[in-house]
C-alpha cells in the first residue's frame, strides 16, 4: 500500500459525541452519506467512561496499553480521578495523518459553534491532502444542525474526498444506581464497625471502585491487605466471580443485576496489567454504579432509584453504543455491518480508507466497510506490529512495580 492515496486529497470527520444513530437515520443529509457510504455500529470495551473511549476511538488502542483501566484510580483505599494512564500515551489519529504528510486541523466546540467551526477551518485549509476533525458533545439532537454541517463537509469533500459521521457514546437510561460495597459488607466481605460505620479493612477481603473495579484487599499491595497472594488471592476472585451474578439482586423483582464478572487477565494484557483492577464488574442493561460507590463509600441501601436518569460510565457497553458512517471511493456504498465492531476499528478504518499505513494497532480495519476492488489492490493488515518497550516505559513500568512491592 502506497503511504497515502493521492487520489484523495480532502478528508472530514465530524464527531458528534452523544447522538444517537436511531435519532438521526432519517435526516436528509444523513441518509444521502448511507446511501453513499458504509454504516456500523461500535462498542466500547469494559470500562465505560467518556475519556476511556475517546482513547478507543482516537488511538485505535485500547486505554489498557498505556495502563488506563478508568478514570478512579483507587490508592490506599482512597480514589483520585486521573485522565491519563501510566505510561506514554499513544499516537492519535491526526499525529498517524501528520507522520505521512497530511495537515490536520482538530478543534472540539460547542453544538451552537458546529457550522462556524467548520466554516473557519475549510477556509484556512491550504494545504493538500487535508484532514479536518470537529468533535462536539451534542447533549441534545439538533437535527438542523446536523443537516448543514454535513451538507457543507460533503460539498467541500466532493466525490474524491472521505466524509465520516462518528458518535463514540450515546447516553444510556439508568432504573436504579447500585452499590456493591453494601453487598459485599452484608455478605461479610466487608467489615465495618456497627458504630461508626468505617471500614476494619485488617478483616475486609474485597470492595468496589469506579466505574467497574473489584479489588482485592492483597497483602503486600494494599496497605492494610488481608488477602494472601496465590492461592488465597484466586480463591477470592473465583468466589466473586461465582457469587455475584447470582447473588446481587433487586429486591422489588429478584432479578440479577450484573451480567458478568472478569478476571482482568479476560479483558486486559501486556506490560500494564500488573495495575489492572482484580475484576471487571458488568452490569446489566438499567444499572450503574453509585456515586458513593466510585469513592469507596456506602449508601443506605445497595439499589437507589434512578428516576429516568441517564448515564455514560459504568454502564453496560451495549447501551452507549456508537456508530460511524462514511462515504470515501475506497469504501462499499449501501453497506450496513451488522456485527458491532470495537471503537478501536474507527483509527485503522479511516486510516485504510484513506490508503496510509497503520502499525501497532489493537483493531484492524473493518473489511466489510470496503468495496471489494479497494481491497484487492490494498489488502487489510490483519495482525498489529508490537514496538518494543523503549527504556523511559521499562523504567516507569519498573518503577511501579517497585511502589507496589513486586521488585
Amino acid at each position: 500500500m502506497n503511504n497515502t492515496n493521492t487520489a484523495m486529497q480532502k478528508a472530514v470527520v465530524l464527531w458528534l459525541s452523544g447522538v444517537r444513530l436511531a435519532d438521526i437515520r432519517t435526516l436528509p443529509q444523513v441518509k444521502t452519506l448511507v446511501e453513499r457510504g458504509a454504516t456500523v455500529e461500535l462498542d466500547s470495551s469494559p470500562i465505560t467512561g467518556s475519556q476511556s473511549q475517546y482513547y478507543q476511538v482516537f488511538s485505535g488502542k485500547s486505554p489498557a496499553s498505556f495502563g488506563f483501566f478508568d478514570t478512579f484510580i483507587p490508592r490506599n483505599y482512597t480514589v483520585t480521578e486521573e485522565n491519563s494512564g501510566r505510561g506514554t500515551t499513544p499516537k492519535l489519529l491526526p499525529d498517524q495523518l501528520r507522520t505521512v504528510g497530511w495537515s490536520v486541523s482538530y478543534e472540539e466546540t460547542r453544538p451552537a459553534e458546529l457550522a462556524n467551526c467548520l466554516r473557519s477551518l475549510i477556509q484556512s485549509a491550504t494545504s493538500s491532502p487535508s484532514c479536518l476533525i470537529i468533535k462536539c458533545a451534542m447533549h441534545d439532537t439538533d437535527g438542523a444542525a446536523i443537516d448543514q454541517v454535513l451538507d457543507m463537509a460533503r460539498q467541500w469533500v466532493g466525490e474524491t474526498g472521505l466524509l465520516a459521521l462518528l458518535s463514540d457514546t450515546q447516553p444510556a437510561v439508568v432504573k436504579h444506581f447500585v452499590n456493591l460495597n453494601n453487598f459485599l459488607a452484608d455478605m461479610e466481605m466487608i467489615e465495618r464497625d456497627e458504630q461508626s460505620g468505617q471500614v476494619n479493612w485488617l478483616n475486609s477481603l474485597a470492595y468496589f471502585a469506579g466505574n467497574g473495579q473489584l479489588m482485592v484487599n492483597l497483602r503486600g499491595r494494599d496497605p492494610q491487605g488481608a488477602v494472601h497472594p496465590q492461592d488465597e488471592y484466586e480463591e477470592v476472585r473465583d468466589s466473586l466471580v461465582k457469587a455475584l451474578p447470582n447473588k446481587v439482586r433487586n429486591p422489588q423483582n429478584g432479578e440479577t443485576i450484573i451480567e458478568r464478572v472478569y478476571r482482568k487477565e479476560e479483558l486486559y494484557s501486556g506490560d500494564y496489567l500488573f495495575c489492572a483492577p482484580d475484576l471487571v464488574v458488568l452490569f446489566k442493561p438499567g444499572y450503574a454504579p453509585s456515586a458513593r460507590s466510585k469513592e469507596i463509600g456506602f449508601d443506605g441501601a445497595m439499589l437507589t432509584p434512578a428516576a429516568g436518569e441517564t448515564a455514560l460510565a459504568g454502564v453496560n457497553p451495549s447501551m452507549v453504543s456508537g456508530f460511524l458512517i462514511a462515504a470515501a471511493p475506497s469504501l462499499a456504498e449501501r453497506v450496513t455491518e451488522y456485527e458491532r465492531a470495537p471503537l478501536m476499528a474507527v483509527v485503522p478504518t479511516l486510516l485504510h480508507a484513506l490508503g496510509v499505513e497503520y502499525v501497532d494497532m489493537e483493531s484492524s480495519a473493518i473489511a466489510t466497510l470496503f468495496s471489494s476492488d479497494y481491497l484487492e489492490t490494498h489488502p487489510i493488515r490483519t495482525t498489529s506490529q508490537q514496538q518494543e518497550l523503549s527504556e523511559e516505559d521499562e523504567e516507569l513500568i519498573i518503577g511501579h512495580l517497585r511502589d507496589l512491592g513486586y521488585v
